[in-house]
């Protein structure tokens, strides 16, 4: 198979595959992916209905990390400042998928994170890891946000630090962020080490230079507009969308090792995937995986305004007040003999629902 052929004939795991194939060019003997283990990493996953399809997300991811490495290759970054050196590697690990639903994942966008840093760094560095996807549906939304179509999170354990990845985007090709959460300690501040750590190895120009990859690729070069568009978007995820990031991966982690009944398993509802964009052409999946939950059974909890107690009524009275969310909490609780034994409990937030009409943007 060579792209000379119509690459829009191509199924879609054709063309996984030969990006694959054309991408091990670049690689070192350890890091190529052999034919079976691409295979593999295509039919890693079924997604669920209201969520990203796996295989156009794995495609799209692809094809940018074969531009991306091309234009280094080529020299095409040559000319900006901060240009990449060295190319990028695809992952060839097979990583569990968690597919979260909106209740639990509001939620844990609107709690606050403990108070005790040494506690946190405990958190991140447990065995949960090495590597864990969180895929949220398609109707969530972090409302205004340079990553609003939030679909999926990266989480992978190394040797002195968490490395996230956030993917944006409701099409194919999604723009993909990244940070570091190093390990600290003497009860340093965590996200302030993360921020520290973006500007000091430069993430952002990465983030940049990865985002221009197809357009450069393609087009040989990329307008003053567009790149000027780029960095304001990593401007923007720098000041705002890090810091919830951060908030969400760990209170999630926290969630994961204190409450792991809300992890459930299901089985795949169909063994058939889309074999193209359009069409009902599909291929069939021989063992196929289950969908590993996150808060299946979990519902948010609401109040409405006027139950909340008189002395809300009476401040209000008069006055319609907006839905809004009451930030939920972790409080340490003291057990065992002696109480000498710590152990988080989650408080969760609650919506409250006013009497004034709130956008869906507000409401989230």
């Amino acid at each position: 198979m060579t792209k000379n052929q119509n690459w829009k004939s191509f199924t879609n795991r054709e063309k996984f595959l030969f990006t694959i194939q054309e991408m091990n060019g670049f690689f070192s003997e350890s890091s190529r992916i052999s034919k079976k283990e691409a295979a593999n990493l295509y039919d890693n996953e079924i997604a669920p209905y209201g969520y990203l399809s796996h295989q156009k997300f794995l495609l799209g991811q692809a094809m940018i990390s074969h531009a991306f490495n091309q234009n280094v290759v080529n020299g095409k970054y040559k000319k900006y400042q901060n240009a990449p050196t060295t190319g990028e590697v695809f992952a060839k690990q097979l990583v569990p998928a968690y597919y979260i639903t909106d209740s639990l994942a509001h939620s844990l966008f609107n709690t606050d994170i403990p108070s005790d840093n040494n506690f946190i760094g405990q958190i991140i560095s447990l065995d949960i890891l090495p590597m864990i996807s969180i895929v949220f549906s398609n109707e969530f939304s972090l409302g205004e946000d340079v990553c609003s179509n939030l679909c999926r999170l990266s989480i992978t354990k190394e040797e002195k630090q968490l490395s996230i990845q956030v993917f944006s985007g409701k099409k194919m090709g999604q723009a993909c962020y990244a940070f570091h959460i190093p390990f600290v300690e003497n009860d340093y501040d965590q996200l302030r080490a993360a921020k520290e750590d973006f500007l000091e190895n430069n993430i952002g120009d990465r983030i940049i230079f990865r985002s221009i990859a197809m357009d450069l690729c393609q087009n040989g070069g990329v307008g003053e507009k567009r790149i000027k568009l780029a960095e304001e978007c990593v401007s923007n995820f720098y000041h705002e969308t890090l810091p919830k990031i951060y908030k969400f991966v760990i209170n999630l982690l926290c969630l994961m090792t204190q409450q792991p009944e809300l992890i459930s398993v299901q089985k795949s509802s169909t063994k058939y995937l889309a074999a193209s964009n359009k069409g009902f052409s599909s291929h069939k999946v021989n063992n196929v995986p289950n969908v590993h939950w996150l808060g299946a059974d979990f519902t948010t909890k609401v109040q409405y305004s006027k139950e909340i107690g008189s002395e809300l009524i009476d401040i209000s009275r008069g006055k319609p007040k907006k839905s809004h969310w009451r930030r939920g909490h972790w409080h340490t609780i003291l057990q065992g003999p002696g109480r000498l034994q710590k152990k988080l409990r989650w408080f969760q937030p609650v919506f409250i629902k006013g009497n004034k009409e709130t956008s869906s943007t507000e409401a989230n």
